[in-house]
């Protein structure tokens, strides 16, 4: 098992951390530099990233409780990646349009999750999209932007409504062949919910931040200081020293999606790598796209599904949805004018653009 590290908080979010991490942590105003300064982090990487728990000083086997939350991600990744060919999601991809498979209760709920919500989000996300990930070379490479024969393909083996769930055998089955589940657009989030989970109930940890790569941060409590919960700099995403709005979570989530980091270019134009699963082209119209909820499951898939939507899509959602909370940065009207940075539903922000 890879060794975990704990170190200063400041250490970690360092400039070049910024950079790669794409969100700054910030103390409330009222918490003073030197509290700051010493509270725990303890990180390992997990998931083809980054994997943190940040905790107030002081606190009674935090490091013990770090190290069993990343323990716990790493379990996961080994049942849910599809790169590792002995998980359990790769083998239902290769044997699920021959048979029914039978799936521990784990994974069946979440896969039956993800159908539930590519549902209610009208196809915006949809975790049952891997022939589209693969056909675009986002899963492995080379990139390209695939014939319209292919894209035709992969759009026919695409999709939950070819998916057929058996609640009472835990069973899944595909109705096309090539059909295949990448949980890209929530693993990092149901890790973080499972491992918070697993701290709060064995270790009795009441208070932390927990940080999975570019995407996915949970809040549980509030640090000394900051009443109002862990607070967040939501930074431009072309741009990620220049932070764009400030976000607080306390038993919240946040999830954020934008095609500045996966990408390729191709006759003289972008291509990110969050796909539109209606169409199989890649999103575009927004910069980025997060989401607030009570899970990092639901504010990871939520992110990817805003950013699908656009501004009027994902505003229509919150309204109807108003559990949940956006943040969208949208382009400025004319060349090199500053973003647009557009906060919905239940948000608790202060916009800094």
């Amino acid at each position: 098992m890879p060794a975990a590290t704990a170190f200063d908080r400041r250490t970690l979010f360092s400039r070049a951390a910024l950079r790669a991490a794409g969100a700054e942590f910030l103390g409330g105003s009222s918490a003073t530099a030197a509290e700051r300064r010493l509270e725990l982090t303890v990180a390992r990487r997990a998931m083809a990233c980054e994997f943190s728990l940040t905790f107030p000083a002081g606190l009674r086997g935090a490091v013990e409780a770090g190290c069993a939350a990343l323990d716990e991600v790493e379990r996961l990744e080994r049942k849910l990646s599809v790169y590792l060919e002995d998980s359990e999601l790769s083998r239902l991809n290769r044997e699920a349009a021959g048979a029914p498979v039978m799936t521990d209760a784990e994974a069946y709920h979440l896969l039956r999750w993800a159908a539930r919500l590519s549902a209610a989000t009208g196809g915006a996300f949809d975790a049952a999209g891997g022939a589209l990930v693969k056909a675009w070379g986002f899963s492995g490479g080379p990139h390209r932007i695939p014939s319209a024969s292919d894209l035709h393909t992969a759009l026919a083996a695409s999709g939950s409504r070819h998916v057929l769930f058996d609640d009472s055998r835990r069973a899944i089955r595909f109705d096309c062949p090539g059909l295949e589940f990448n949980l890209g657009g929530i693993g990092k989030g149901f890790a973080i919910d499972r491992a918070l989970h697993l701290i709060r109930t064995r270790r009795r940890i009441r208070c932390a931040l927990m940080q999975g790569g570019q995407s996915s941060i949970k809040g549980i409590g509030s640090p000394p200081g900051e009443p109002r919960g862990w607070t967040v700099a939501l930074c431009h995403p072309l741009h990620p020293d220049r932070p764009v709005a400030r976000i607080r979570l306390r038993d919240r989530a946040l999830g954020t999606s934008g095609a500045a980091n996966r990408f390729f270019v191709a006759q003289g134009r972008r291509y990110g790598h969050v796909l539109d699963p209606r169409t199989g082209w890649p999103a575009r119209g927004l910069l980025g796209a997060s989401a607030l909820a009570g899970s990092a499951t639901e504010a990871d898939a939520l992110s990817t599904a805003f950013f699908v939507m656009g501004v009027e899509g994902t505003r229509r959602f919150c309204e109807e949805h108003p559990e949940f909370g956006a943040v969208l940065v949208v382009p400025g009207k004319i060349r090199n004018a500053a973003p647009e940075v557009l906060a919905m539903g239940a948000v608790d922000a202060e916009v800094m653009v």
